[in-house]
């Protein structure tokens, strides 16, 4: 049997660049999406292919946003979980693996409550915001910081076999309160108060204060007189 010829392969046609597939594409812009901070809440099931399409497409600064931890069952809907996360938070599992996916993503996990424990500094950071939500608290809570700082922001969610997304641009109805009817607003008012805390926080005495606020109250009446 005769000897097969040798194939020499150019190795320089094997370095493409990691999205030169995407750049062929007339209208795409890699520079944009590199240079984009967004922000995800939510890491479970929609969260995970989220930041999973995101680290695909190139997006470098990204921030999620979840208060789970991982659970047994979330191992059949989450493609960034393995047996060995269950326990750990959900945001830093998510985070961690989507660096191993994409090595250039600057990416960092947050276990946190979005409702009680992010500020508007961090919906600032952002360039868009991306909800993985499964309650309609959090959901409101992001349209209201989006709509104060101008922000684009993204709700998606699923159902069963169900999906939706939808894009809210601040300062262009309809917002996401918009959206919600009769029986929307009749579930959110038994669960929250008018300052948006939870009702068992409430009857708790989990109402937000400071130290001296009676003191700040003294000083406006002596203010007023003035």
């Amino acid at each position: 049997m005769s000897a097969q010829p040798t194939v020499r392969v150019d190795t320089a046609e094997l370095q493409d660049d990691r999205f030169s597939r995407l750049r062929l594409l007339p209208w795409w812009r890699q520079d944009v999406i590199e240079a984009a901070r967004v922000l995800v809440v939510g890491a479970g099931a929609l969260g995970n292919e989220i930041l999973k399409n995101l680290a695909l497409l190139g997006f470098r600064d990204v921030l999620v946003v979840d208060l789970d931890c991982i659970e047994a069952s979330n191992l059949s809907r989450g493609v960034l979980f393995r047996q060995e996360d269950v326990g750990q938070a959900k945001a830093n599992v998510a985070a961690r693996a989507v660096r191993a996916l994409y090595p250039n993503c600057r990416i960092q996990g947050m276990h946190a409550n979005v409702l009680q424990d992010i500020g508007l500094g961090v919906f600032d950071w952002a360039d868009v915001i991306i909800g993985g939500l499964d309650n309609r608290e959090a959901r409101l809570f992001l349209n209201r910081a989006a709509w104060k700082l101008g922000k684009p922001w993204i709700d998606g969610a699923i159902e069963g076999l169900n999906g939706v997304a939808r894009v809210f641009e601040a300062g262009k109805p309809a917002c996401y309160e918009c959206t919600l009817g009769e029986v929307d607003w009749a579930i959110l008012n038994r669960r929250m108060s008018c300052n948006l805390l939870t009702s068992a926080d409430e009857e708790a005495g989990k109402v937000a204060t400071t130290p001296h606020q009676f003191r700040g109250d003294r000083l406006l009446r002596r203010c007023r007189k003035r």
